[in-house]
């Protein structure tokens, strides 16, 4: 969905207008075609049809399949003005490349269709609502994947998997322990071996997860629940830890760890 909406933002506000004192309009088309015919009508509009539109001078801002079904199509296409629009579609519709070409292979897949015509102006108010809508995804995207990694953080921890600790945490990773002590990445996944086998932990999970991002930066904050021997006897803890990862070429990595303990 954000895909197709970013593409028909900015094709539509980079189309170029062929005369001044003009009216462009664009002109959505929504296609029912028959079960099961879509692929074969795509392939029959983009080999055939989608040439013989530039050649009449038709300029199609995009096309594909509809999300929401299996047998849907749209063709999104501008012209410069309502007259322009017809007259370009009868040179379309009624050229020969069209009429002996494709036209009864494609009709044959079209159950009915619905057309749209706007004036450009209006799709041009869109853009700023749109460019909201991409960055409140991404956001929640980039949450998910933020929440998968911490999850795979402590899981990492339980099982002392060093080899995959060391794909989530940067090359410049630092952890501030809870006394304080600054431990840099290598001294870190040496100890990462045996942290848990030597912590006395008998049990360790988290809750309260809060992400917090800032462009290209996040805060992932969480508390630790823990039981451990101590003294043959068992107690109970918490910790309240915060991670601060940083996005590099599309990827999240860990670049401090700050555990904080709980009295």
């Amino acid at each position: 969905m954000k895909t197709s909406l970013f593409l028909l933002v900015v094709t539509v506000t980079s189309i170029q207008i062929k005369a001044q004192n003009v009216n462009p309009v664009i002109e959505i088309r929504s296609y029912n075609l028959r079960p099961g015919s879509r692929q074969a009508f795509n392939q029959l509009f983009e080999k055939d049809a989608l040439p013989i539109l530039g050649k009449c001078g038709i300029e199609v801002v995009l096309y594909g399949a509809s999300q929401h079904d299996n047998d849907s199509y749209f063709l999104i296409r501008a012209f410069n003005s309502i007259d322009e629009r017809q007259k370009a579609e009868d040179a379309f519709y009624g050229s020969i490349e069209w009429k002996q070409g494709p036209r009864e292979a494609i009709l044959t897949l079209i159950e009915n269709f619905t057309t749209i015509v706007l004036p450009l102006s209006s799709i041009k108010k869109i853009p700023s609502k749109i460019n909201n809508m991409i960055t409140y995804v991404s956001i929640q995207d980039d949450s998910a994947i933020l929440s998968a990694i911490n999850k795979k953080f402590i899981n990492n921890f339980l099982k002392q998997d060093v080899k995959s600790h060391n794909k989530i945490i940067h090359k410049d990773f630092v952890c501030i322990e809870s006394n304080g002590n600054i431990v840099p990445r290598d001294l870190y996944l040496k100890n990462w071996a045996t942290d848990f086998d030597s912590s006395g932990y008998t049990s360790f999970s988290y809750q309260d997860e809060a992400i917090r991002i800032f462009g290209n930066i996040a805060l992932v904050r969480a508390k630790t629940v823990y039981t451990k021997l101590v003294n043959n006897k068992s107690i109970t803890g918490y910790t309240i830890y915060t991670d601060t990862y940083l996005k590099e070429v599309g990827e999240w990595k860990c670049v401090q760890v700050q555990i904080t303990p709980v009295k």
